[in-house]
């Protein structure tokens, strides 16, 4: 049902953008539905817009495309395929996904770049959590979401997580830590996070991390 849309919303150098699948890693979950979404990182002094899009054959197969732009100009986009399967036990609905990626030239270079994402998430009524253990490139990373949700009863929701995310690559290794509001009502979804250094041992990493996005889904 449109009214269940839950939460997260989804630089090749952003963690937010390797680990989490637009829209808000879960949306949409009917048949043949379809969304977009526009988010605005900040990170290294420098702010990337990304524009993303799913499409959901059926609950369990999607395909999804992020491209970034950074000064005006395209970068490389990533293209996948979430594979998801449903379990629901009453208030208790959880699923396991895999998710191929590619990252494509787009940005008029050569090199082409192949990932994949293992990860968990659950909700009930009061709580939701994720996990995602993923690779792309040289990068290798664990993202994870763990809050509470308050539901209104009238087909909206706050969410209140705090993120952990964990990444190393050929230029060292970093940890981020920090709090994420999410906001969805009925097919309209907003998103905001800070993060912050809690390990930082990446010659190309430096500062912290801030995002915000608005997602739609039909």
């Amino acid at each position: 049902m449109k009214h269940l849309l839950i939460a997260l919303l989804t630089s090749s150098v952003a963690i937010t953008a390797v680990a989490h699948q637009p829209i808000m890693d879960m949306a949409p979950r009917w048949n043949k539905g379809y969304g977009v979404q526009s988010r605005v990182e900040h990170s290294n002094s420098e702010t990337t817009t990304w524009l993303e899009g799913v499409y959901t054959f059926k609950p369990a197969v999607r395909m999804t495309l992020k491209i970034p732009y950074v000064n005006g100009e395209m970068g490389n986009a990533i293209f996948a395929v979430p594979l998801k399967r449903y379990t629901n036990q009453g208030p208790l609905t959880y699923n396991w996904s895999i998710t191929p990626s590619i990252r494509m030239p787009t940005d008029g270079g050569n090199d082409w770049d192949a990932g994949i994402s293992l990860s968990y998430s659950s909700e009930t009524p009061t709580m939701y959590q994720l996990f995602d253990l993923y690779t792309l490139g040289d990068k290798t990373g664990l993202d994870i979401n763990v809050g509470w949700s308050y539901p209104d009863s009238k087909g909206s929701s706050w969410f209140t997580l705090w993120d952990i995310s964990a990444q190393d690559s050929d230029s060292g290794q970093r940890v981020l830590t920090g709090p994420v509001l999410v906001y969805f009502k009925r097919n309209i979804v907003m998103r905001a996070e800070y993060k912050m250094p809690a390990y930082d041992n990446d010659d190309e990493w430096q500062g912290n991390f801030i995002n915000f996005g608005i997602g739609i889904v039909y």
